[in-house]
């Protein structure tokens, strides 16, 4: 496993929840349902659970000529179809804290935090795994003549799940704790503090040559975990399309995701929070 960058912001305890890389490919139109019976088969040592899931729509981060307005946020589209969509099948672990996602037009790598205990295997060892598994995954298209990966775009998410104080307004309280050096939500006249508040940001990335790749998406809001537990969710996304068809292409937007969004998250994030996750000097 290679070493992380010297140069990121390093937390001993950051509040990350869930990690995900993606690559998202054109359709593998021949990958039918029996096939993913052999995807299951290469990867069953390590991932043995298995599950069902509806197909993820396709996403891609598009860009208006120069002077033309900004594309508005992707809005989700109903489709009627005349046949049943090929399944997107979820491989576990035993633990549940790994997840292979697979589909005829992408591949996924997520971790969980599933207990207390579990600690985020960190960016390069889930690199490994992504990048092991995509090739395994493209071998097996190409041996049983199902198709050819050809990406066009790539994805990295970080979920970061912040505990509120006790009392009534733990949203309000923790939104200044952590964000009220830059985000400061209105008192209106007669109705006091917010019930509670939401923020989506989208950023533009762009490529050495200054031309538009993909988009750094962030949310932070009130959301409750499967225990029932409130807290305040913080959502960093990367998205954009690949330098070129190569694995290495695709990894290299991942790792610059990835630089974007740990920037990002402490940029964001007050200095008072940075000692609480064990932000090193």
């Amino acid at each position: 496993m290679t070493s992380p960058p010297t140069d990121l912001p390093d937390f001993a305890s950051p509040p990350v929840s869930e990690v995900s890389l993606s690559v998202q490919f054109n359709s593998l139109t021949a990958l039918v349902a029996p096939h993913l019976g052999l995807v299951w088969n290469e990867f069953k040592d390590k991932f043995p659970r298995i599950e069902q899931q509806p197909p993820m729509d396709s996403v891609f981060e598009t860009f208006a000529e120069a002077g033309a307005p900004t594309p508005p946020v992707p809005r989700l589209q109903m489709q009627l179809l005349n046949v049943m969509p090929t399944p997107r099948v979820f491989f576990t672990n035993e633990s549940r804290t790994e997840l292979l996602q697979v589909q005829r037009d992408r591949f996924v790598v997520n971790w969980l935090k599933v207990g207390e205990q579990d600690r985020y295997p960190r960016f390069e060892s889930m690199l490994d795994t992504f990048e092991d598994g995509l090739r395994r995954f493209a071998a097996l298209m190409t041996l049983h003549g199902l198709g050819t990966i050809a990406p066009n775009q790539c994805e990295v998410t970080y979920i970061n799940h912040i505990p509120l104080p006790p009392g009534p307004n733990g949203i309000e309280v923790m939104f200044k704790k952590a964000f009220g050096f830059w985000l400061a939500p209105p008192v209106l006249g007669g109705l006091g503090d917010p019930e509670d508040s939401r923020v989506l940001l989208r950023y533009v990335i762009h490529a050495d040559d200054n031309n538009p790749v993909g988009r750094l998406l962030i949310s932070i809001e009130p959301a409750w975990k499967l225990d029932g537990t409130y807290l305040l969710q913080m959502t960093l996304v990367a998205r954009g399309k690949p330098q070129g068809g190569a694995l290495e292409d695709v990894s290299a937007f991942l790792k610059l995701g990835r630089r974007i969004i740990v920037n990002s998250f402490k940029d964001l994030t007050s200095k008072e929070m940075h000692k609480e996750w064990g932000l090193k000097e």
